[in-house]
């Protein structure tokens, strides 16, 4: 998992600690990459938001009741997807979570929450799962269950 302090969270296939995933893809070399692309896209990129929501501190009372939004009760992220992994970003609307996140700013003088690297390493290894069942699946297909 590749994490960019200042702004985000991404989550990169690490291979070194997948082996059962790195021979999966060994016995489909010119389909894998697809088929992890396709996956993370399609089944994991929500859950991942999901998990980080879950995490995110909620303001004051005060603030929610004068119709602010907040972040944990809007579309706060924003997913990029890149080749094998996607990274994760607060909107520009909610671009201040990264304060309280890292204890910058605003939050200097309290401890960083770090909401959304908990988040992304807590579906670590659902992500993982589910992309070995896709890759399984592939080469069930492919090469007939071997």
């Amino acid at each position: 998992m590749a994490v960019d302090n200042w702004r985000s969270t991404s989550w990169i296939v690490d291979l070194v600690d997948m082996d059962r995933l790195t021979e999966a893809m060994k016995k489909i070399p010119d389909h894998s990459e697809r088929v992890i692309n396709q996956t993370l896209q399609t089944k994991v990129e929500k859950t991942a938001d999901t998990e980080i929501i879950t995490k995110m501190p909620l303001s004051e009372m005060k603030k929610r009741l004068k119709g602010h939004a907040h972040a944990k009760e809007s579309r706060s992220l924003n997913t990029k997807h890149e080749n094998l992994g996607f990274t994760i970003r607060p909107t520009k609307k909610f671009n201040y979570l990264k304060y309280p996140d890292l204890a910058i700013g605003t939050s200097w003088n309290n401890e960083p929450q770090e909401f959304m690297r908990k988040g992304m390493e807590q579906k670590v290894p659902a992500i993982t799962e589910v992309l070995q069942q896709a890759l399984d699946e592939e080469i069930s297909k492919l090469l007939g269950g071997k």
